[in-house]
């Protein structure tokens, strides 16, 4: 039975770890008088998945003095876990020190210091011991035709728009579509097969339901479509804009297209009627979607920037917040850009190990996602930035164990959780976490998904918060998590 077979199969929810640290059975002494001892980061209280509030700190000795300058391996002995750093030198003092981020088992996960280069090192080990917590309860599976299956949905309003790829957007009523759905038993209200063009499959990837402040229209639903790309050099895929006020009877009536690009994620100035979407090697885009909307939107274009250059760009999403507009860039990091502009004003090739996706931005920082695999660096960090005057300044991250990508996150419209939607391993599904600190977010609850959870994002439906979620393939469907529990 494998690690994670057994929390499948004996947990019931999350897992929390109460932490004590004990010395080797060797008692921490080598060869020639060297020793070393626990001086710090015992008898700690974490959950699973987390990076411990306390660092692991150890002295080494040399016949009872500090020894300073020395090398200190640490390792994880037992457990889907990670140290950061892995290897770390002695202080004048003899003193070292690392950070654990625990695994997702049952049981005992371990730690263990070595001072390097010695026949007969002295170590000493750190014990964890994980026991149980409530997860998010999960209200309903939908299942999505398997025509590759589902990607992002957007929820507004109590009614939820799912981009189904080939089977195109499914329109659904969850709460507030007048059909009688809810978030646990979702009614179906219409589904629109958008445009191949100018791909040869409709390949719909995200949408944003417009709500008109000038007008008091909400006609427009902007649908991104995805296709084939290459990272920095090329993307496919235009913006298809459906009028949707008829929700029973949605039509396609515009489109705006980026040469040699493909549209990726949006957000929208509703205030200026200005639409801005990442294009991935295209950039950013801002629109005017002011009016009546119809045929070609060329002459809508408002401004474009390649933040990162040519070669360099490959933008996965754009986020509006406390005047600037912020862009997620696979390739090149975290930007900050003027909104009339686009012109970069901070920011920029700040995260060289990882690939980037997903941000949000909630008061004065931002939270970005990671995935796939950079030069075998996996991207299964949430990334923290504080946002100043300079641009955003990465302060920490949380590195999530067992898993190869965090593909989207979002922040409560309170300010207090965190959730992200994690893939690629035995570890993925959709992460919660407390906002306490915000540069220290606390798992607080997890729902394991076999197949991974591609896309997360979160509503409020009736006074409560629910979490969608894509899970794909191979039996596609919307995952709709109920988080009141999670909320303080």
């Amino acid at each position: 039975m494998t690690r994670w077979g057994r929390y499948l199969r004996s947990a019931t929810g999350l897992l929390i770890a109460s932490v004590g640290c004990v010395t080797s059975p060797q008692g921490g002494a080598g060869d020639s008088g060297f020793a070393l001892t626990i001086v710090g980061g015992d008898h700690q209280v974490a959950q699973m998945g987390q990076r411990l509030p306390q660092s692991y700190i150890v002295r080494a000795t040399l016949d009872g003095d500090p020894l300073p300058n020395r090398e200190i391996t640490w390792t994880v002995a037992v457990g889907s876990g990670s140290v950061d750093p892995v290897t770390s030198v002695t202080d004048q003092d003899g003193l070292a020190e690392t950070t654990h981020t625990l695994g997702l088992e049952v049981g005992a996960q371990e730690v263990r210091a070595t001072i390097a280069d010695l026949a007969q090192p002295p170590q000493v080990t750190f014990v964890t011991q994980v026991e149980l917590l409530p997860a998010p309860p999960r209200v309903v599976s939908l299942p999505i035709p398997a025509n590759y299956g589902i990607h992002d949905t957007f929820v507004r309003d109590g009614v939820a728009f799912v981009s189904a790829w080939n089977s195109g957007i499914i329109i659904l009523d969850v709460g507030g579509g007048g059909r009688g759905g809810t978030p646990e038993a979702p009614v179906h209200i219409s589904t629109i097969v958008t445009e191949a063009a100018p791909l040869q499959t409709p390949s719909a990837h995200n949408a944003w339901w417009f709500h008109n402040p000038v007008s008091n229209e909400r006609r427009y639903l902007f649908v991104g479509q995805e296709g084939p790309g290459t990272i920095g050099a090329n993307s496919s895929g235009d913006i298809h804009v459906l009028d949707v006020s008829d929700l029973e009877n949605p039509v396609e009536v515009a489109f705006f297209t980026v040469p040699g690009a493909g549209a990726h994620n949006f957000w929208m100035d509703e205030a200026r009627q200005v639409l801005y979407a990442a294009f991935y090697n295209g950039g950013v885009v801002a629109l005017d979607v002011s009016g009546v909307l119809a045929g070609d939107l060329a002459d809508r274009l408002l401004a474009q920037t390649i933040p990162g250059g040519q070669g360099s760009t490959a933008v996965w999403g754009v986020m509006l917040a406390g005047g600037s507009l912020y862009a997620s860039d696979m390739i090149s990091g975290l930007w900050r850009l003027d909104p009339v502009s686009l012109v970069p004003t901070g920011g920029g090739f700040n995260v060289p190990e990882r690939f980037g996706s997903d941000l949000w931005i909630a008061g004065s920082y931002a939270y970005t996602g990671t995935w796939g695999n950079r030069e075998g660096t996996l991207g299964n960090a949430i990334k923290i930035w504080e946002l100043g005057e300079a641009g955003p300044a990465l302060v920490d991250s949380v590195l999530i164990p067992g898993i190869r990508t965090v593909s989207d996150l979002q922040v409560s419209p309170d300010g207090r959780l965190l959730i992200a939607s994690a893939e690629g391993a035995e570890g993925s599904g959709i992460y919660v976490y407390r906002l306490s600190e915000p540069t220290k977010p606390q798992l607080a609850g997890l729902a394991l998904v076999g197949t991974g959870i591609h896309t997360v994002t979160l509503a409020e439906v009736m006074g409560k918060l629910y979490a969608f979620g894509a899970k794909n393939p191979a039996a596609p469907a919307l995952e709709i998590y109920d988080l009141s529990g999670f909320v303080p």
